[in-house]
């Protein structure tokens, strides 16, 4: 019987890969590395493993992962795709992982520092001329046999590869590097720098924002002399990160400066290549200067003068409370029965077509004119509903609630501004809320913006700054109005597993997430109660929408209108079935039970600690168990639905690129 290497080494070879025989992870022939007519010689080599040397005549090259912790790789995998693109991904040892590229141009290996990550080598290298990785094999460590989920290395060339420059792969690298050292220390005297911390001094490292004069007093504790690449990449990271593209440039040159490496056009390269910014900035900044003295708190205490020490004394002189004072305290104001509370952010979210705004405006018309919701009680009072996209479909959607509702417009307190307001725009805050006062009765328990992307300012939703902005707008409204509750309207991302769009700040400040979601081909949407802060999250509820007839909408129309409105649908239980159906949910539902076993984590995930594992993590496991003959696309969709699937009937979770069995 012909063994492995001599069964499909021909096959590989035949498709322009370029193949040598491996025992292990070591290749058998001397000179491997100069691509030897010998390794042609299948029969000699029979039961080897296989290997494929990068670089050659089409500059292949492979990201190459060796990444034991899953959050750290899941984040690189992600970091891979948005700067390189989709890409064959080969697993020997989960969670690392390798994926091929072809370059543009030849190009040489490259690779982060090594960094100590929960007591183990972690790092990121870019393979290339003069090396090879295993193709087809049994991993030494794990006794398995390296697997391709979604592709099949023997059905592809390399001219089936994405094309990738120097340049991103330049960047890739850069930022992986940032990444790593989120997760833990690099090793070596090149490095002083330990991991950062959860928070320090009062800011959590995924704070990306802070005061320019903080910044540059911390950057003056941060010594340049002969920085690893790694720490000098990093700390570009955190500047843009802190300051933004234009401002923190200058002061990335004015702290390069500092070495006798300085080169301005590497700098410029280097800044630019910095697309994208992922939970570095101010706080680490902030940490990495403290190791050389930098004291935060004394900064920002000589900036205090006498009268605002003792407005901050006056804040919480007296607060402190006991136990059984802290019991005596009264519970949190119900706007709506176990959903929405006072003084609270709340984010409605789901993808185009979902009826976000009808649920928001459901929701607002319930509480001002004192109705129940779907059978929960409410707490009456005045809403403020900002129409950002306008107030045309407001008044048909509100005239439709109260002709169903039986209501009369008596001026019962429901407002409408038929305008978007820019939430980062301290300015433009300040006179909403003096023409809200002005005009409203009195305050408003629930303010209501429709929607995130309209409210922004035509700023980056995907930008730490911008969203902590929009946050604080969002706080200043709450406190201006008696801690007024206030609802997002948003939109999901286009890959819905991941929660709503934007930066994941939104996620951390928010009290409370309503995800919508609409059974394909039906007028049925799921509300799913992601997060609850400070309460037990909803059972799942479900709701239909009808169509309600309108009269013209003027005295010279004859043409009549109408509009939606949400009705109970039945099965408003959490879960109606809670076994998965069909081969392909068993399979899967199997599976990434296993892999919860095997490589779970114990994380602080939406309100509870569980035991998750990373979307990368169910992908791998599941695809391979969905069909071989499946194209990567196709793979992808049978697990998206298998998922969706269970995660309705209550059987699966997943939030953010966690998953999570119920």
């Amino acid at each position: 019987m012909s063994g492995r290497y001599e069964t499909f080494a021909p096959r590989l070879a035949q498709n322009n890969w370029d193949v040598t025989p491996v025992n292990g992870k070591r290749p058998i022939l001397s000179g491997w590395a100069s691509r030897p007519a010998t390794a042609q010689e299948y029969h000699n080599h029979s039961n080897a493993s296989i290997g494929i040397l990068t670089g050659g005549q089409y500059n292949v090259v492979a990201v190459d992962v060796d990444v034991l912790n899953p959050f750290a790789a899941n984040e690189l995998e992600k970091l891979a795709e948005d700067c390189l693109g989709l890409a064959p991904a080969r697993i020997g040892r989960a969670p690392k992982f390798l994926t091929l590229y072809r370059c543009s141009e030849a190009v040489r290996k490259t690779k982060t520092g090594t960094y100590n990550i929960d007591d183990a080598d972690a790092a990121v290298e870019i393979l290339a001329e003069g090396q090879q990785f295993v193709a087809a094999g049994v991993h030494p460590d794990t006794q398995r046999k390296y697997e391709w989920p979604g592709d099949s290395i023997l059905d592809l060339t390399p001219d089936d590869l994405t094309v990738v420059t120097p340049e991103q792969l330049d960047t890739f690298l850069g930022s992986a590097a940032t990444v790593l050292s989120q997760y833990g220390a690099l090793k070596g005297r090149v490095s002083d720098r330990a991991a950062v911390p959860a928070t320090t001094g009062g800011l959590s490292f995924t704070e990306l924002t802070g005061e320019a004069r903080e910044i540059e007093a911390a950057l003056t504790h941060l010594p340049n002399a002969d920085e690893h690449y790694d720490d000098w990449i990093s700390t570009l990271h955190a500047i843009k990160g802190a300051m933004g593209d234009d401002a923190g440039r200058d002061l990335a040159h004015r702290w390069s400066k500092l070495s006798s490496k300085y080169d301005e056009a590497e700098t410029d390269r280097a800044w630019n290549s910095i697309t994208m910014v992922r939970k570095i900035g101010a706080g680490s900044l902030f940490h990495w200067a403290s190791q050389h003295g930098f004291d935060l708190k004394a900064l920002r205490d000589s900036k205090k003068t006498a009268s605002e020490k003792q407005a901050a004394k006056e804040v919480i002189t007296g607060r402190i409370l006991s136990l059984s004072q802290l019991s005596s305290l009264p519970p949190p104001v119900q706007l709506v029965d176990g959903l929405i509370y006072q003084n609270t952010l709340i984010n409605v979210f789901g993808p185009p077509a979902s009826f976000k705004s009808f649920l928001a405006l459901d929701i607002a018309l319930s509480i001002a004119h004192g109705c129940s919701w779907h059978g929960r009680g409410t707490k009456t009072g005045p809403v403020l509903y900002i129409a950002a996209e306008g107030s045309s479909g407001i008044r048909k959607r509100a005239t439709a609630w109260m002709q169903d509702n039986g209501i009369k417009d008596n001026g019962e307190p429901f407002f409408v501004l038929p305008q978007a307001v820019n939430i980062r725009d301290h300015a433009e805050v300040e006179a909403l809320i003096a023409e809200t006062t002005e005009t409203l009765p009195k305050s408003p328990m629930l303010v209501v913006i429709d929607t995130l992307a309209r409210s922004f300012g035509g700023g980056d939703e995907n930008n730490g700054e911008s969203m902590g902005e929009f946050i604080v707008g969002c706080d200043a409204i709450r406190n201006a109005f008696d801690g007024a509750a206030v609802m997002i309207v948003h939109h999901s991302g286009k890959d819905t597993t991941r929660g709503a769009r934007g930066h994941s700040s939104l996620f951390g400040a928010v009290d409370t997430e309503l995800e919508l979601k609409r059974s394909q081909g039906t007028d049925t949407v799921s509300i799913r109660n992601s997060k609850q802060k400070d309460a037990e999250e909803s059972d799942a509820i479900r709701l239909t929408a009808r169509v309600v007839a309108l009269p013209p909408s003027g005295a010279l129309s004859l043409t009549e209108e109408s509009s939606i409105v949400l009705d109970d649908a039945a099965g408003n239980e959490a879960t109606e079935k809670r076994y998965p159906q069909g081969a392909n949910q068993k399979a899967i539902h199997a599976q990434i039970t296993r892999a919860i076993n095997e490589v779970g984590k114990e994380e602080y995930v939406n309100g509870k600690t569980r035991t998750v594992i990373t979307g990368s993590a169910a992908r791998n496991y599941a695809y391979m168990v969905i069909e071989k003959g499946d194209s990567k696309d196709r793979r992808a969709e049978t697990f998206k639905r298998a998922v969706d699937a269970m995660r309705e009937r209550g059987i699966i979770s997943f939030y953010n690129e966690y998953y999570w069995m119920n």
